[in-house]
């Protein structure tokens, strides 16, 4: 875990946040408003999300009607995520957190599953630190995944 956080505001362009990234050689940084204002996390998926083509919805015609095969809500998401121009568009609100006791075979299972970045480490409601992917392959290097 580092307990030094690199955070970023919701205001902040997302030129400003890949430029934090490859400053400071990271994957991902918290979103905050101010210390302490936790308000979630954002990385390189993120943006690479962002970068990715517009996905059109797939329709099927039948006798002369269109039938879209997704609801409406995920081609507004996709124009969304086109449009973004803000870290405050493209970050994760709801990220999964760990805990400082959680177990290495536990936070490993967390990055698999979710494809998240980074993880905050959350103490009583309080962020103590974050848990990068590079954070877990220095562990399990320095023999505590044992």
């Amino acid at each position: 875990m580092s307990s030094s956080v690199i955070s970023i505001s919701p205001e902040a362009s997302l030129r400003e946040l890949a430029d934090l990234l490859v400053l400071h050689r990271i994957n991902g940084v918290v979103v905050s408003t101010a210390p302490g204002g936790f308000l979630g996390v954002v990385g390189e998926h993120d943006l690479i999300h962002h970068e990715k083509p517009l996905h059109i919805p797939t329709v099927i015609s039948l006798f002369d009607a269109w039938l879209f095969l997704e609801p409406p809500s995920h081609l507004k998401k996709e124009i969304e995520r086109l449009a973004a121009t803000q870290v405050g568009d493209i970050y994760q609100h709801n990220p999964p957190v760990v805990s400082p006791e959680a177990q290495i075979a536990d936070i490993a299972g967390i990055f698999e599953k979710t494809g998240v970045d980074i993880l905050p480490v959350l103490e009583k409601g309080k962020l103590v630190g974050v848990i990068g992917r590079g954070d877990l392959v220095r562990a399990m290097a320095d023999g505590e995944a044992d």
